[in-house]
């Protein structure tokens, strides 16, 4: 008994994987790919502001003091800034790039450096302003970092598409519109015609394909659409799609 319930089991199992080998050759799998450009909407300076004291109470009072004014000083611009977010980045000693033996017998110099995110309007003309209002209030375009990547952003001003949903949907639309033309290209090679989607596969957006970073650190912008160009961001989405053939 027990003999014939494994071979009727082995049975089933061969005739469903000849099923699957049927339905998989009545098959045909593409990849569908679409892109659209659009103008950017929002724009990110980002800069820095770094103090260091005898004691690390002093460099916090004097990286406050300073991050005030380079709030204010860039807040006159009130018709192209639209926010700033100050974050913590780094929080230790002051690095010297020479040493002697003096050196070595002072005290620690605490240092801290927080970042400044500044969102504006994207308009390249009032930005190049309020990075020279930054600027001239202290802040600097960069800091020593001992961390270094090879995708790190360079760039003091990034733009980027915030209100991105509504083209997002339409390239993935045009994504699976484009993989339904390549379905009936191959299909027409064959003499068949292309039915109904069987399996929709690996699908993805991308701008930039890998995490980009600050100074070594990961580029927490308010959106993952971001470019160095103040004319226009590219959303790209592609999708693996398997359509039934038929005769």
């Amino acid at each position: 008994m027990k003999q014939l319930t494994i071979t009727a089991i082995v049975l089933a199992s061969v005739l469903s994987l000849s099923t699957y080998a049927a339905d998989s050759e009545q098959t045909v799998s593409v990849m569908g790919k679409a892109e659209e450009t659009v103008k950017p909407d929002a724009a990110y300076v980002t800069v820095y502001a770094q103090a260091d004291g005898i004691l690390m109470v002093d460099a916090v009072k004097k990286v406050g003091k300073l991050v005030d004014e380079i709030t204010s000083a860039v807040s006159a611009q009130s018709n192209i800034v639209t926010d700033i977010k100050v974050t913590d980045v780094a929080l230790g000693e002051k690095q010297t790039r020479y040493y002697s033996s003096d050196q070595d017998q002072k005290s620690p110099s605490p240092q801290i450096t927080r970042r400044l995110r500044i969102r504006c309007k994207p308009d390249a003309e009032g930005i190049y302003e309020v990075i020279d209002k930054a600027i001239r209030a202290g802040a600097l375009m960069q800091t020593p970092s001992s961390i270094r990547y090879s995708d790190d952003i360079r760039s003091v001003v990034i733009y980027g598409l915030e209100q991105s949903a509504e083209v997002v949907d339409r390239v993935r639309k045009s994504a699976m519109a484009n993989a339904k033309a390549e379905a009936k290209k191959s299909a027409s090679y064959a003499e068949k015609s292309v039915g109904k989607v069987v399996k929709i596969g690996c699908s993805g957006s991308s701008n930039f394909n890998f995490p980009m970073r600050f100074m070594g650190q990961q580029a927490d912008f308010p959106t993952e659409y971001i470019g160095s160009n103040s004319e226009e961001i590219t959303i790209s989405h592609a999708v693996s799609v398997t359509f039934e053939l038929k005769d």
